[in-house]
């Protein structure tokens, strides 16, 4: 399970007792869910565990407020996960979904080697009604790193206008990379046996783009001004 799914289903049992008192709202980047999302992912980078509480307070409130968004079927997902990777053949791939009071998550994930030591392995994941919730997942989301040395790098960036967090150890050889896709998804690659550049180059072929089309799926349809 991703670190996403997980931190959906943790937050979904945490706010299990939440009512609804006010009339749905839809849950969006740009609501309170969101707000909520990236005030937690920074008290948890910060290790302030009263802002964490106050944070996971307001996403209940927020969540009280928010229609069920159905998260996309883990097959679609499986689906965007390509065959090959700059030079790696998938070998094996699987999906699932998971609901914990009536929250649900799908997952998708793939393994890519390339015969010679070289190893991929991809997931996308869908929080569904939690979407927003990337920046608990993902605490990096609201600050800048940047290191480099003979050892290495470690930077936030961007891929393409999406927001991505970027590791590589030259001594172990292991690469990883975690992306917020479409303000909803949250893709992550790890690689071994790969140096620098073919790992550039793996990354640089995951077609993040066509997880925007996917953006609104699952959630109700906008309802009309009176």
């Amino acid at each position: 399970m991703t670190r996403l799914a997980l931190a959906a289903l943790l937050l979904a049992a945490t706010l299990a007792g939440c009512g609804k008192e006010d009339s749905p709202k839809p849950a969006d980047t740009g609501s309170k869910v969101g707000d909520a999302a990236q005030k937690m992912g920074s008290a948890m980078l910060a290790g302030d565990v009263g802002q964490v509480g106050e944070a996971m307070k307001q996403m209940g409130g927020a969540l009280a407020g928010s229609v069920q968004v159905e998260p996309v079927d883990f097959r679609t997902l499986k689906d965007l996960l390509p065959e090959s990777l700059a030079g790696l053949k998938r070998v094996s791939s699987e999906g699932s979904r998971t609901k914990v009071m009536g929250i649900a998550a799908s997952t998708a994930e793939a393994v890519y080697q390339d015969g010679k030591g070289g190893r991929m392995k991809v997931a996308i994941t869908d929080a569904g009604t939690l979407t927003g919730l990337a920046a608990v997942a993902v605490a990096w989301i609201n600050v800048e790193i940047d290191k480099e040395g003979d050892s290495g790098y470690e930077r936030t960036t961007t891929i393409e206008g999406r927001k991505a967090y970027e590791r590589y150890e030259k001594a172990s050889k292991t690469g990883k990379l975690d992306v917020v896709a479409a303000g909803r998804f949250l893709v992550a690659a790890e690689s071994t046996g790969l140096d620098m550049k073919a790992f550039r180059a793996a990354i640089a072929k995951i077609d993040l783009a066509r997880l925007d089309a996917l953006k609104t799926q699952g959630a109700p349809a906008p309802t009309a001004a009176k």
